[in-house]
This record gives structure tokens, C-alpha cells and sequence, in this order.
């Protein structure tokens, strides 16, 4: 959060001073989640209204903290929800651009104090991604199965495999696994070792990090549900 915002706490809600950016960008990621956000005006300032609850950062966790088993555990357990909220913000082509703040309340982890984002073209150089995986290595927790997922994704999206920097291996697995009238559109982590078998349209792989599964459909929730699979993008 940037030092020059005033803030306070009143009651069940904490109060930061108003910037339209940041209103807008919260208001845009929160309304699919129904996380209270409205604005008031106090003594003639305007200020940004949200539920008060614990912020999980690296700002607010000392280092000596991180490794703590309940807040890794808190993290771990909102993962799913917090690449949602990532996804989200990509294909709003929202770039956070900060250390990744989340406000932890009714057990869920919300990203909040979104003074330094902007709009701007998600790519290679501002991808929301990037600041999820800063923010997990800090606490210690693997993400290498997002890594390995987004990679997949963006292998199976080429349209010349010929002329790319993939290793051999990774172009022979691109001859044989892919449909070239598929859209590549999501992947999918399963949290077990289950060949994931599912009727939808998908090239399945096997990675390093476990079973991953690349739709050209949003999966049915029962189907994720059964086959414990995580969205990924």
C-alpha cells in the first residue's frame, strides 16, 4: 500500500482514502465474489470501504514467520480461489504490479490495496501469474505445478512448433498429443495421480508435477469435484 493513504478502522470495516484506479479495480474483481466494497465520505474525504480482517503479505509476515504451519495452511487451502482471482484480473488485462496483498476474512483470501495497478496488455512482461509465484516462494509453498501448467498451455497454443525454442521432447509431445481444430482455452492440475477421465474435449498430460488437463470448455464444478482438479487458467 502506498505511505500517503489515509486509513482507519471503524467497526467491522477498514477504511482506506479513495483513488477512482483502485475503486474501479476492486469493484471489477470483487462483484463476482460478493466481497463487500463501497465508498463513503468522512470529514469531507473519500475513502474506499471493505471488510476488516487480517492482511497475509510478505509486508505484514516477517520473514522468521513464514514458515508458520497455520498460515501456510490458510495459504495452501486458498489457492484455488486465489488463481481465480488472478485469472480474473488477466482477462480483465489488469496488471497488479506490487507485492500481492490479501485480506484474509471468512476464511477466504481476498486480493485487496490495488493503488499501483493499472490496465495494460497481459503478456510475457505483466502477467499477474508471475506475482502469485513471487508471493508463494516467499512463504515457502511449491507452485511449480502452476508453472508447469501455464507452460503446457502456452506449448500446446503454438501454431508452428517447428520453429520454437521448445527441447526436443517437449515437440514430440506436442506431434503426438495435438488437435489442431481445438481451441486451447484452459488447463486443469489434478491434486491426485488419477489418469483424469472426462468426456469433454482435452489432451491429457503427464507432467513433473502431476496429471494436467487442457479444455476447450470451463469444466462442470461436479467434474472438478470428482476428479479434483484445480483450474489453473
Amino acid at each position: 500500500m502506498k505511505g500517503n493513504k489515509r486509513t482507519f478502522t471503524e467497526g467491522e470495516y477498514f477504511y482506506k482514502e479513495y483513488t477512482k484506479q483502485e475503486f474501479y479495480c476492486l469493484k471489477m474483481l470483487h462483484d463476482i465474489d460478493g466481497l463487500h466494497m463501497d465508498t463513503i465520505t468522512k470529514n469531507e474525504i473519500q475513502y474506499i470501504e471493505m471488510p476488516k480482517g487480517n492482511v497475509i503479505s510478505i509486508d505484514t509476515i516477517p520473514i522468521n514467520k513464514r514458515d508458520s504451519i497455520c498460515i501456510k495452511n490458510i495459504i495452501i487451502s486458498n489457492i484455488p480461489f486465489m488463481i481465480e482471482q488472478i485469472n480474473y484480473l488477466n482477462n480483465l488485462d489488469i496488471y497488479y504490479s506490487d507485492c500481492l496483498q490479501w485480506l484474509y476474512y471468512n476464511n477466504k483470501m481476498y486480493l485487496i490495496d490495488m493503488d499501483a495497478a493499472f490496465t495494460t496488455k497481459i503478456d510475457y512482461n505483466y502477467n499477474n501469474y508471475d506475482l502469485l509465484i513471487n508471493f508463494l516462494t516467499a512463504f515457502n509453498i511449491n507452485s511449480s505445478y502452476i508453472t508447469e501448467s501455464l507452460h503446457y498451455l502456452n506449448l500446446f497454443n503454438e501454431q508452428d512448433i517447428k520453429f520454437t525454442f521448445y527441447d526436443e521432447s517437449e515437440k514430440e509431445l506436442y506431434k503426438k498429443l495435438n488437435d489442431p481444430i481445438m481451441q486451447k482455452n484452459h488447463i486443469y492440475y489434478a491434486k491426485n495421480q488419477r489418469h483424469i477421465q472426462i468426456n469433454n474435449k482435452n489432451i491429457h498430460i503427464y507432467g513433473k508435477s502431476g496429471n494436467m488437463v487442457i479444455t476447450e470448455t470451463l469444466l462442470n464444478p461436479e467434474i472438478t469435484k470428482e476428479w479434483e482438479l484445480i483450474k489453473i487458467a
